[in-house]
């Protein structure tokens, strides 16, 4: 009973012993490992700090089209600006001749920026249809946006439907008058009944006058892009260099807010880039740094 005793009390010291070895091999390979992924990170950090210290070149409004040389961005075509890292701040900041990557990344992150763009207006949108009534003398007033009578002809035949809906549609054609403007996006337009029509307009009556819908191209513009002062409406739209825009007075037509754009009269051409996003706060910004002028975005901190 003794032997049988000691020997177990020798294969479980054997089998501690071998354990203890075991778990002292493998927090030795944990250690060598660890070392080596130091030294790894360490050189990968050596390389990428060599490489951000050569002076690269990036487009101002694509941040992800960067070259070793000046050249254009084959994007938007646009001379390539040259850029420089600041050591010490993982990060690229503005300096002289340089550009704030950051800035534009974090920019293009949240997309605050839009183009100027032609849309040619679906069949819903085509109507030229405005509120009218009949004056004193038998004519007819119709109030459109500025944009829709650039479309009508100076003879437009149209038809006037009194809003009662009683005695039918009255023919009506547009006169040589010259529209009378009402505020910065509608004038009213002067209309007389055609001799053809079976009863004679009555005076005072309103209701709605239509021309036929047509097929039209406009430049437009997001309606989130619109601002609003006494002076009339305006955008803030970018400069052309750098990273900075300005208050640009518009002319604007007709806006559809369900399909989140508004008609550009003048002050905007197509390609041109807005901010559409934040607009509100960014201008308000500006506003309240009593800056009439450009505004830059994304400037380091002083």
């Amino acid at each position: 009973m003794a032997d049988d005793e000691r020997r177990g009390d020798a294969s479980g010291g054997e089998a501690a012993a071998g354990s203890r070895s075991l778990i002292v091999g493998l927090r030795v390979f944990l250690l060598i490992a660890a070392a080596a992924a130091v030294v790894v990170a360490v050189g990968i950090a050596a390389r990428g700090r060599a490489g951000d210290s050569t002076v690269r070149y990036a487009c101002p409004m694509h941040a992800d089209v960067r070259s070793a040389t000046p050249g254009e961005c084959p994007i938007c075509r646009m001379s390539l600006e040259r850029v420089g890292f600041v050591p010490g701040k993982q990060r690229y900041v503005e300096s002289a001749g340089t550009i704030d990557l950051h800035a534009i990344d974090n920019v293009k992150k949240h997309n605050i920026i839009d183009f100027v763009r032609r849309h040619a207006l679906l069949p819903v949108l085509r109507d030229l249809r405005g509120p009218a009534w009949v004056d004193d003398d038998g004519s007819l007033w119709a109030i459109f946006y500025n944009d829709q009578i650039a479309a009508l002809a100076s003879d437009e035949e149209a038809t006037f439907t009194p809003g009662d809906a009683t005695g039918g549609t009255l023919a009506v054609r547009r006169t040589a008058d010259a529209p009378v403007v009402v505020d910065r996006s509608t004038s009213r337009v002067h209309f007389r009944a055609e001799k053809r029509a079976a009863r004679p307009a009555v005076v005072g009556q309103t209701g709605w006058l239509e021309a036929a819908p047509r097929p039209r191209t406009v430049v437009a513009v997001a309606a989130s892009a619109v601002l609003q002062s006494p002076d009339g409406p305006y955008v803030l739209a970018w400069t052309g260099h750098d990273y900075t825009f300005v208050k640009r007075p518009i002319e604007i037509g007709e806006t559809f807010y369900k399909q989140g754009m508004a008609v550009v009269l003048s002050g905007l051409v197509p390609n041109d880039r807005v901010i559409a996003r934040a607009t509100f706060f960014v201008d308000a910004d500006r506003r309240l740094d009593g800056n009439d002028g450009e505004i830059g975005l994304g400037a380091p901190p002083q």
